[in-house]
């Protein structure tokens, strides 16, 4: 088949993320060990709403359009946030397809710690750290610290040796003012040096501390959190009707939207058949990956089998793409498609099963069984513990779930997995942060697990 002159470096660049991005997630999934829900959330999301240009851009017909196109879905993608831009500079340099000078200037982040920050109307955020006394005081004087409303909370391991997690609040307000919808205070940290938490204790009631070692936190009667920094989320819809909201909106008013101007727009040039078809088989893969996010989906979520179909796509796909005629181009997808599927086997096929159309023969036959939690040595990856929400938009009953990194029972040399493992209400959970410092084999029986002395769980069996 004959084929197009080479391909332009924006072209080059897109694809080059694009196998960056496959790459990493088998990185960070081949052994639970050191599995990275986060990061490959982050790395998944990026194809949700840029796998259609990419496509399109392989398959245009002239070289300028195929570079056009290109440019314009890199600028696109870098616009959703500075992280990404900085992710697509870092990773296309590396790949020695350069594509900063091509993108816009990066909006600059707010750093300063102990102040608030607008992300939008209502939604305030603010790194606490030893020096936020302030930051401390105007919450206790504008919301009723003692009576906050515990909702839930979650530690996960990121790699090897990270530690990442939240809790949330509702909180009374003090100020005059505000309307039926309560605030929600999300504590973010990293990295924690104490954690003691017993949902079966009284949790209502809330303390901040900062001073020279660092923030703590208190919870209840008897959880603690004691780390270096945290971050505050505070979605507050009458947040300017407090003291400190007059102060902070009179000295940063909102920028007022621009009437008359249409948003930015991502123009896809058109495309068809073949490319179409392969370019939602690997939106389809990404989304099933990207199911992590979702603590409970974690550990079925088809990593393995989407990273293995999909390595090395983005050459294969740029070649495709290369071909001159319309339906050698289309057959030449068909036959990358076909490969996929091969390569992916079942798991591939049942991940994209209900997004695009897949062949009879690979079509599964029932639902794949989920990996649960053995009486294995096990490392303990994440804590997730929520109680009753009420809003309707929102609700559902408590309910705990907890992921362990497992060795194979039949090959000790194996990668671990990722098990899981849920309880419903009623619910109960205890833990100390020594649940994620210590290798136990978990106590198991169907209302109740324990994890050493570090970690206590019961509650309705979650089917689920």
């Amino acid at each position: 088949m004959p084929f197009r002159s080479r391909h332009p470096r924006t072209l080059l660049a897109y694809a080059a993320l694009l196998d960056h991005s496959i790459e990493r997630i088998a990185e960070v999934s081949a052994d639970a060990r050191e599995f990275d829900r986060e990061e490959i959330y982050r790395l998944t999301d990026v194809w949700d709403n840029n796998t259609a240009a990419l496509f399109a851009a392989a398959a245009a017909r002239f070289r300028w359009t195929r570079a056009l196109q290109a440019c314009w879905a890199l600028r696109w993608m870098a616009d959703f946030s500075p992280v990404r831009r900085a992710w697509m500079v870092e990773q296309t340099a590396a790949a020695g397809v350069p594509v900063e000078r091509l993108l816009r200037r990066p909006v600059p982040e707010p750093t300063a710690p102990g102040q608030w920050h607008r992300f939008y109307r209502g939604c305030m955020t603010a790194e606490l750290n030893g020096s936020g006394s302030e930051l401390t005081e105007g919450l206790a004087a504008e919301y009723d610290l003692p009576a906050a409303a515990f909702l839930g909370l979650m530690v996960e391991r990121r790699g090897a040796d990270r530690l990442d997690g939240w809790c949330e609040f509702e909180l009374p307000r003090r100020y005059a003012g505000g309307g039926p919808r309560t605030a929600r205070l999300t504590v973010s940290f990293e990295d924690p040096e104490d954690l003691r938490f017993d949902g079966g204790r009284d949790t209502t009631g809330l303390s901040l501390e900062a001073g020279p070692d660092g923030v703590v936190l208190r919870l209840g009667a008897t959880g603690v959190l004691r780390c270096r920094s945290v971050r505050l989320n505070l979605d507050d819809d009458h947040w300017e009707d407090s003291p400190t909201g007059r102060r902070f909106a009179a000295a940063h008013p909102e920028r007022r939207e621009r009437h008359g101007v249409r948003q930015w727009i991502l123009p896809v040039l058109r495309s068809a058949g073949g490319p179409a078809d392969a370019g939602r088989v690997l939106r389809a893969a990404m989304i099933a990956a990207r199911r992590v996010r979702f603590a409970g989906a974690a550990a079925d979520a088809p990593l393995r089998a989407v990273t293995t179909a999909l390595a090395g796509a983005g050459p294969r796909i740029l070649a495709a793409g290369a071909v001159r005629r319309r339906a050698d181009r289309n057959a030449a997808f068909e036959a990358l498609v076909a490969d996929w599927f091969r390569r992916g086997g079942p798991d591939f096929a049942e991940a994209v099963t209900g997004y695009v159309t897949v062949p009879e023969e690979l079509r599964p036959v029932g639902p794949p069984a989920r990996p649960t939690v053995r009486a294995l040595p096990a490392r303990l990856a994440l804590v997730l513990y929520r109680l009753p929400s009420t809003p309707v938009e929102y609700s559902h009953p408590a309910y705990a779930r907890l992921c362990f990194a497992q060795p194979s029972a039949n090959d000790p040399d194996a990668p671990w997995t990722l098990r899981s493992r849920g309880f419903g209400h009623p619910v109960a959970l205890a833990f100390t942060l020594d649940a994620f410092r210590h290798t136990a084999v978990p106590d198991l029986a169907p209302d109740r697990l324990a994890f050493g002395p570090h970690l206590t769980a019961t509650g309705t069996p979650d089917p689920y």
